[in-house]
């Protein structure tokens, strides 16, 4: 069974958060991640990605570079969420 991140970014800027994640494609696909699936949450600042994780070990280190450069000030990320999961 294939492994799956789905993580939910809260921002004040959703269109800097959409270019600081495309622009971070190559550090995503260094740690394993192919993002499959981009959406908006309906009214609100949210933006909700789901990744296939080939290894998680470096997914989990990706997401904490992550907090810290991609999804800090420059997206104007205020809270987020990731959880990895599997198909039932």
């Amino acid at each position: 069974m294939s492994l799956q991140l789905l993580c939910r970014l809260d921002t004040t800027d959703p269109a800097a958060l959409r270019a600081a994640l495309s622009d971070d494609a190559e550090d995503q696909r260094n740690a394993g991640l192919s993002l499959l699936q981009l959406w908006t949450e309906d009214g609100a600042n949210t933006l909700w990605c789901l990744f296939e994780a080939n290894d998680r070990a470096k997914a989990e280190a990706w997401l904490q570079r992550a907090a810290a450069d991609t999804h800090g000030r420059r997206a104007g990320v205020t809270g987020s969420q990731a959880h990895f999961l599997r198909t039932a």
